[in-house]
């Protein structure tokens, strides 16, 4: 079970078991940057699940820590995306946020990035390259090793399948 707090590692949230629990979130309220998502070509056999709250969307990545979430940026969530953006490293390290907004809002782009964000897009036509973004985190999150343990014998220099 995944911690909600510090687990006695030494690691935050979403740490343990993130690994192969790496989902795709989509967290919006009307399904139009999800449903243009779907219809990129690098989008193609890979779910997306789809969250309507920024509560709702980091519960699920309490359950899936290395997830790729798309959150879009509106007026009203503007500072809650941003306290949220900003604590993504220390409680989910294998986790990546990319936002999406309306045109109106390009021009928070920047703070977005500096709080965290991998993406920025305000046009639902220039979402293939962030397609290939959460397609390549979601193939590396799925091909790291799952739990802490077999993280450590990985990296160790003779792997975890030889002894000395």
């Amino acid at each position: 079970m995944m911690s909600t707090g510090s687990d006695s590692s030494g690691g935050t949230r979403g740490l343990l078991d993130a690994a192969g629990r790496a989902r795709w979130i989509v967290c919006e309220r009307t399904g139009c940057w999800a449903s243009a998502l779907r219809r990129e070509p690098e989008s193609q056999g890979t779910r997306i699940r789809e969250t309507r709250s920024l509560a709702e969307c980091w519960e699920m990545l309490d359950r899936f820590g290395g997830s790729f979430v798309v959150a879009e940026l509106t007026k009203a969530n503007l500072g809650s995306l941003l306290e949220r953006l900003v604590r993504l490293e220390p409680d989910y390290p294998q986790a990546r946020v990319a936002v999406v907004a309306e045109r109106s809002l390009a021009r928070y782009a920047d703070l977005v990035r500096e709080a965290g964000a991998v993406w920025f897009v305000v046009s639902p036509r220039q979402l293939g390259p962030l397609a290939a973004v959460a397609r390549r985190h979601l193939r590396q999150a799925i091909a790291l090793p799952q739990g802490i343990a077999a993280r450590i014998w990985a990296s160790l220099p003779w792997g975890a399948g030889e002894s000395g």
